[in-house]
C-alpha cells in the first residue's frame, strides 16, 4: 500500500510587497497557495485612504445587533438557536466592506475563522461570552481607524514645516509604544530588492504603512486647513489647501477667503480696530436716537462723521495687512478720537491644548462616536436668567465645543457665504 503524502494547507496571510519607485501592494493570500494583489500605491496614501473610510453603515450594524438581538435578553437560559442565529447575522456584516474596504474584509475572515473555533468550555455564559467575541473581532477595522486618526492628529497636524523626523519624534513622544513599533530604522533599507512584509493584524498594517511612510521622504501628509482632510503636498512648500472640493466650492478657493478671518481673530491689533468699530457705530446709533436736548452729555458722532472714521480705518488696515505699518502705527492711525490708553499689542495668544487634544493625547483609543452621548439633557444656571431652564445638547455640539479653537476654517467660518 502506497504512503500519501499529508499536505496541510497554508495560512491565510495579509502581506505587504514593494514593487519599486516606494509603491506598494497589499496581498491577500490564501489558505489554498492563491494571492490577490491590490493596485500600487505608496505608503502615504496607503493611510490616508485607511483614515478615510466611512464606517457609518458597518457601526450601525453592530450597534443594532449587540443592542437588539434576542441572544442579549436578560434571562436564566440561553437558547442555542439564538446563538447560532447571532453568528449567522454576524457572519453577514463583513461584506458590506467587501467594496470599500477590501483589506478588512480578509482580515476579519481570518480572525473570524479563529473566533469561530473556540470550544465550548461548558460555562453558563459560553455562549454570551462567544457572542461578545465576535462582536470585538468584527469591530476591529473601526477600532484601527480610531487608532490611525488620533496618531495622525497628534503626528501631522500643526507639522507642515517640520521634517519627517521630528514628525516621528512627535509620535514617539505622545505614544512611545506605537513609536517602538513603527521606528523606520527597524526595517530593512529601501532599494535593496523588492521588500516583502506579513503581517498580523490591520492595525499592524498601518503601523508598517507609516514605518515605511517616515523611512522615505519624497511625500509627506499634510492637514488642509479648510476641509480638515489629510492629503499629500505636491511639492516641498508648506501647503495649506488640498485640491478637494467641498460643498462646492476648491478648499483652495475658499479657505483663502476665510483665512483672512482667522487672521483677523488671531490678530490683536485688529481686534482692536473690530472694538473700536462697535465702539463707534454704538456712538452713532445713540446720537442719532437721542433728542436735541440730551445731546450735550454724548460724544457727537453723527453719518459723516462715522463715515469718515470708517474709511480713514479701512485704508489703515489695508496697509497694516501689507506690512507698510506696524501695529501700532496703525492703531495710531485709527485712533482719532483718543481712546486707547496705549498702543502696544501681540497676536492673540492661541489656546495651546484644546480639550479634544488633550484627549487625543492621553488615550489612543478616544473614540469621537463613543465619547459624546446622541443628546444630553444640561440644566443652565445663567446668571443673569430669572430661573434656570433645560438646554439639549447633541453630539456635534459636544464636540464642537471641546474642540473650540482647534477646528477647520470650514467649520469655523462655514456659515459665512
Amino acid at each position: 500500500m502506497e504512503e500519501t503524502e499529508c499536505v496541510i494547507p497554508a495560512a491565510p496571510r495579509l502581506l505587504l510587497v514593494e514593487e519599486g519607485e516606494g509603491r506598494f501592494s497589499t496581498v491577500f493570500q490564501h489558505g489554498d497557495g492563491m494571492r490577490e494583489w491590490l493596485p500600487l500605491t505608496t505608503p502615504a496614501k496607503y493611510l490616508i485612504t485607511a483614515a478615510e473610510i466611512d464606517y457609518g453603515p458597518y457601526r450601525r450594524e453592530i450597534k443594532r445587533l449587540r443592542e437588539e438581538h434576542p441572544l442579549f435578553a436578560l434571562r436564566l437560559d440561553i437558547p442555542a438557536a439564538d446563538f447560532e442565529d447571532f453568528v449567522a447575522e454576524a457572519l453577514l456584516l463583513p461584506s458590506m466592506l467587501q467594496k470599500t474596504d477590501p483589506v478588512s474584509f480578509f482580515a476579519l475572515g481570518i480572525l473570524l475563522d479563529k473566533a469561530l473555533q473556540r470550544e465550548d468550555d461548558g460555562s453558563a455564559l459560553f455562549l454570551l461570552d462567544a457572542a461578545e467575541e465576535l462582536l470585538f473581532v468584527l469591530e476591529e477595522p473601526i477600532r484601527t481607524q480610531v487608532y490611525l486618526r488620533n496618531i495622525l492628529e497628534i503626528t501631522f497636524d500643526g507639522m507642515e514645516r517640520a521634517s519627517q523626523r521630528e514628525r516621528f519624534e512627535r509620535l514617539c513622544q505622545v505614544y512611545p509604544d506605537v513609536g517602538g513599533i513603527c521606528d523606520p530604522s527597524k526595517l530593512p533599507e529601501a532599494g535593496v530588492g523588492n521588500r516583502a512584509f506579513a503581517v498580523r493584524s490591520l492595525f499592524g498594517l498601518r503601523l508598517l504603512e507609516l514605518a515605511l511612510y517616515f523611512q522615505q521622504d519624497k511625500q509627506r501628509i499634510a492637514r488642509c486647513d479648510y476641509c480638515w482632510g489629510w492629503f499629500i503636498p505636491k511639492t516641498k512648500k508648506a501647503t495649506r489647501y488640498c485640491d478637494r472640493v467641498t460643498d462646492g466650492f476648491p478648499c483652495k478657493k475658499r479657505g483663502a477667503r476665510f483665512k483672512r478671518n482667522l487672521v483677523e481673530d488671531e490678530d490683536g491689533a485688529l481686534k482692536i480696530c473690530n472694538q473700536l468699530r462697535d465702539r463707534m457705530y454704538a456712538r452713532l446709533l445713540r446720537w442719532q436716537d437721542a433728542a436735541p436736548d440730551e445731546r450735550d452729555s454724548l460724544i457727537p458722532m453723527d453719518y459723516d462723521q462715522y463715515d469718515a472714521w470708517s474709511e480713514n480705518a479701512r485704508l489703515a488696515r489695508m496697509e497694516y495687512l501689507k506690512g507698510k505699518l506696524t501695529a501700532e502705527e496703525f492703531l495710531q492711525r485709527i485712533d482719532t478720537t483718543h481712546e486707547l490708553e496705549s498702543y502696544e499689542t501681540d497676536r492673540v495668544e492661541q489656546v495651546e491644548q484644546t480639550v479634544w487634544q488633550q484627549r487625543v493625547v492621553g488615550d489612543i483609543s478616544f473614540d469621537p462616536e463613543v465619547r459624546y452621548p446622541e443628546t444630553i439633557q444640561c440644566l443652565d444656571f445663567d446668571l443673569g436668567a430669572a430661573e434656570p431652564k433645560w438646554e439639549i445638547y447633541t453630539a456635534d455640539n459636544l464636540r464642537r465645543q471641546e474642540q473650540q479653537g482647534h477646528q477647520s476654517l470650514r467649520e469655523k467660518y462655514g456659515g459665512e457665504r
